[in-house]
């Protein structure tokens, strides 16, 4: 992970912004999932940026159709993007609808800390792609 946040500074800005599950013994998870939910909108209220969720259910992506997502943002003045990853037991409705647009990264279920890291080597490789670095080769 450090390896591509390293390397993504020559590109992009990058901030991770992480949430604690608030899962508590003996509570519902769907109330879990609504606090995390809070907290997610505050945060991208506070950003202010296009979000983009990532989902088991959105649409599949490939590298160079993220890098030319990206492309497109940056050539329209875009502030920037934001990736919403969720927790285990998923993300909120009301973050689900203020999503511009939900991405999967594969049909397959990942733990958050792997999509994580999926998410940041696709960032670099999209940014390499855009910059034209043999990397995504």
């Amino acid at each position: 992970m450090e390896f591509y946040l390293k390397r993504l500074k020559n590109y992009y800005q990058v901030t991770i912004i992480e949430t604690r599950p608030s899962r508590q013994k003996g509570k519902d998870p769907e109330q879990s999932i609504k606090e995390e939910g809070r907290f997610l909108l505050e945060q991208i209220k506070k950003i202010g940026a296009e979000c983009y969720v990532l989902d088991v259910k959105g649409r599949e992506i490939s590298s160079e159709g993220l890098a030319r997502l990206i492309k497109e943002k940056e050539e329209t003045g875009q502030k920037g993007m934001v990736f919403v990853i969720g927790g285990a037991y998923g993300i909120d409705e009301e973050v689900l609808k203020k999503a511009n647009k939900a991405i999967s990264l594969s049909k397959m279920t990942f733990t958050h800390e792997m999509a994580r890291l999926i998410l940041v080597e696709q960032l670099y490789r999209a940014a390499s792609i855009n910059a034209g670095s043999p990397y995504h080769h």
